[in-house]
C-alpha cells in the first residue's frame, strides 16, 4: 500500500466512512503494524485538536490542564518542537504528496496552537474562584457513616450533602451533634457546607472548632481555612495558612504547596 492510500485509508478509519468488513481488516493491519498504528494514533490526536467546535468555550485550566501547560514550557517539550521544525524543513526539500506535507504543517501548527492557549489562558486560570474549584476536594471528603453507623441522620445528611442541599446537610448535622456529639467528619462536612453557600465566617468559626479540639486529625483544619481565606481572597491569610501546613507537613501539605506555587 503506497502512501496515498495509507493515508487515505486513514482517514477513512477515523471518519468511520469504512464498511464494516474493511473496518476490520484495517484493526487488524494495525495489530500487525505497530508504524502504523503509531501513524493512526498521531492523525486522531489531530483530528480531535482541529475538528472541535469547542474551543471558544474554553475559560479555566485545571490542575491536569496547568501541569500541561508547565510540560508545554519545559526544555523537553522545546526540544520536540526544535525537531518537528528540523523535520518540516527538510521535508521541504522532497517530493510528498500534499497530505502527508499537511501533517507535518498540522502537528507543528498543533504545537503552537497549544503554547498559544497557554498564553491565552494563563492569565485567567489562577482567580481565586478557579483555584478554589480546584483545590476543594469535595470528592475526597471522607464518609460520614461507618459500618457500625446505624444512625440515619448522618446517612441522609451525606445524600444530602451529595446532592449539594448543603443548608438541608447543616440541620441535619446540627440535630445529630445535638443528640449524639460532635466529631470531627461532622465538623469538615458542616464547615464546607457553609463555605459552599459562600458564608464564610461561619466555615472558619467550624474549622476553628477542630482546629482548637482533640481529635487526631485536628490539623485537617488548617487546609479548610486556607480555602475559607482563598474564597475571600484574602491572600496574605491564605498563603500565611498554607506555609504553616507546608512546615508541619500537615494534611494536605504538597497539596498546599502546589496551591501556593500557584498563588505566587
Amino acid at each position: 500500500m503506497d502512501n496515498t492510500s495509507t493515508d487515505q485509508m486513514i482517514d477513512d478509519y477515523l471518519r468511520g466512512r469504512l464498511s464494516r468488513e474493511a473496518h476490520i481488516a484495517f484493526k487488524k493491519q494495525m495489530l500487525q503494524n505497530p508504524e502504523l498504528a503509531e501513524l493512526v494514533a498521531i492523525n486522531k490526536n489531530l483530528y480531535a485538536l482541529h475538528d472541535t467546535d469547542n474551543w471558544n468555550e474554553i475559560k479555566t485550566l485545571n490542575k491536569d490542564g496547568i501541569a500541561y501547560q508547565e510540560y508545554l514550557l519545559s526544555d523537553e517539550a522545546q526540544q520536540i518542537k526544535t525537531a518537528i521544525n528540523n523535520a518540516q524543513n527538510r521535508y521541504k526539500h522532497q517530493t510528498i504528496s500534499p497530505k502527508k506535507r499537511y501533517r507535518w504543517y498540522g502537528v507543528a501548527a498543533s504545537f503552537v496552537l497549544l503554547i498559544a492557549l497557554f498564553f491565552t489562558y494563563s492569565n485567567t486560570q489562577n482567580t481565586p474562584e478557579n483555584l478554589y474549584q480546584d483545590y476543594n476536594n469535595l470528592s475526597e471528603l471522607p464518609s460520614l457513616t461507618q459500618r457500625s453507623d446505624t444512625d440515619k441522620l448522618l446517612s441522609d445528611a451525606e445524600q444530602l450533602f451529595l446532592n449539594k442541599q448543603y443548608s438541608e446537610t447543616i440541620v441535619l448535622l446540627e440535630a445529630y451533634e445535638k443528640r449524639y456529639t460532635q466529631t470531627s467528619n461532622s465538623l469538615i462536612y458542616k464547615g464546607m457546607c457553609y463555605l459552599e453557600l459562600n458564608n464564610t465566617n461561619s466555615a472558619i468559626t467550624v474549622f476553628n472548632a477542630l482546629k482548637n479540639s482533640d481529635y487526631l486529625d485536628k490539623n485537617k483544619a488548617y487546609w479548610y481555612i486556607a480555602l475559607c481565606y482563598l474564597k475571600q481572597q484574602d491572600f496574605v491569610a491564605t498563603k500565611k495558612t498554607l506555609n504553616t501546613i507546608i512546615d508541619n507537613s500537615y494534611y494536605n501539605h504538597e497539596e498546599a504547596n502546589s496551591l501556593l506555587m500557584q498563588l505566587n
